[in-house]
């Protein structure tokens, strides 16, 4: 090795040394204080989880095409009003009326709608005590409803009650009408609720 090759190693490793730490790339807004390198975690680029504007568009999730559903979703077109429409088609209950499925629903019917309608499907449920009292759903004008007119209030709201589409699955609160059918099936028919009971908890 000759005399000139460590001073031109050591130029050499000065000048890479001194390209890096000025290449004339952009620096992000918390460049690393190191090199003048462009911050990768601050560049422009889709981070799924930011709903923000960066860069004067929108970052984040992409919207789904219209009409698309989630995978095992099933969507419920049908309207609050359609619901109440008089001589709308409902259709019935697609589980069998089995022991097994009153069972489940009962399950579902004792963690959810007991807080308001009661044990026993009257509207004595503890929440009344602070929010309106629903109706009792053993009147004869709720027996009279098919399931598919019961099954659309749980899905669309009514009244004070709220939608619970997105607490229960669909063939939960078509287990949950089986349950209430096998009450109405052995208690005894509730006189209709007063006027003013109606305006309250929605109209059952």
């Amino acid at each position: 090795m000759t005399r000139r090759s460590p001073i031109l190693l050591v130029l050499a490793v000065l000048g890479g040394a001194a390209v890096s730490c000025d290449t004339g790339l952009p620096a992000g807004r918390q460049p690393h204080i190191e090199f003048n390198y462009l911050d990768m975690a601050d560049q422009p680029k889709q981070k799924p989880q930011r709903g923000a504007l960066f860069d004067g568009g929108p970052v984040g999730m992409l919207a789904p095409p219209a009409g698309t559903v989630a995978l095992g979703e099933t969507p419920y077109l049908l309207t609050q009003k359609e619901g109440e429409a008089e001589g709308a088609v409902f259709p019935e209950n697609p589980f069998p009326h089995t022991p097994e499925l009153v069972a489940r629903g009962r399950f579902v019917f004792e963690n959810v709608c007991i807080t308001c309608h009661g044990p026993e499907a009257a509207g004595d449920g503890h929440l009344t005590a602070v929010f309106p009292k629903p109706p009792s759903l053993m009147t004869q004008r709720v027996r009279d409803w098919s399931d598919g007119r019961i099954f659309h209030i749980p899905m669309r709201g009514q009244g004070s009650m709220p939608s619970h589409s997105t607490q229960l699955e669909q063939w939960q609160i078509w287990q949950a009408i089986h349950y209430l059918r096998h009450l109405q099936s052995i208690l005894p028919v509730a006189p209709p609720p007063a006027p003013a009971d109606t305006q309250k908890g929605g109209a059952a």
